[in-house]
């Protein structure tokens, strides 16, 4: 049985790939023999130049993001290296599993911040903690749903993979959000509540759950 699988996508090179992504068929194998379909979870580079968009994929557990973050380190400094000194860098992100990715380059397509969303979402979780617990619910983007007035954003319960409900947040605040984190003091704010190359206020929180009683991460 042989297959095709790819380290890296470049979507302007070959725009049918993002589809294939998107419709998770990147990486899929099909025995040829019985017809079962699985897919191969490997590190993967997408890159979209028009949105001067990088994000790199390293499949993880929880436990394992840190091996995942030394790694991205390391592909960011070759990468640092091979650009020429007069070539801005792309926005590059890190994600640990598929979902992520597609949720990122949905959120940079729709013209939308990734690390603001993340903190709108740091928000959510922080304000609804009872019925949105960062250790049992999985809070996502959609962008299909979103229009010019709300952005949208779904509750996945982790075990059940159900999707439990509905969100709707107005782009009003986020517009508001993206200019409170435009000016240097909070671009610097932002930096400190998402210090790491891993951006994902469910991951914060969870470790905050971890944290000595009586302390917590900034608002």
């Amino acid at each position: 049985m042989a297959a095709e699988l790819y380290e890296s996508v470049n979507v302007k090179q070959d725009p049918e790939l993002r589809d294939a992504l998107m419709a998770n068929k990147i990486n899929e194998v099909t025995c040829t023999g019985c017809e079962f379909s699985f897919r191969v979870d490997k590190t993967l580079l997408y890159s979209d130049p028009d949105h001067r968009l990088l994000v790199y994929l390293y499949p993880a557990a929880p436990g394992q993001y840190r091996e995942g973050e030394d790694q991205f380190g390391e592909f960011m400094r070759n990468m640092l290296k091979m650009m020429p000194d007069d070539v801005q860098p792309p926005d590059v992100h890190l994600a640990f599993n598929r979902i992520e990715m597609v949720e990122i380059i949905f959120m940079v397509d729709a013209g939308l911040d990734p690390r603001l969303i993340e903190y709108i979402k740091y928000q959510i979780y922080s304000r609804n903690s009872v019925k949105i617990d960062p250790r049992q619910k999985i809070l996502l983007f959609n962008a299909e749903d979103s229009d010019e007035d709300n952005l949208c954003f779904v509750v996945q319960d982790e075990e059940s993979r159900r999707f439990e409900s509905v969100i709707h947040y107005p782009r009003e605040t986020y517009r508001g959000i993206e200019e409170m984190f435009g000016t240097e003091e909070g671009a610097v704010e932002l930096l400190e509540l998402f210090p790491g190359p891993y951006v994902s206020a469910r991951a914060l929180l969870r470790e905050d759950s971890d944290l000595p009683p009586g302390t917590s991460r900034p608002d």
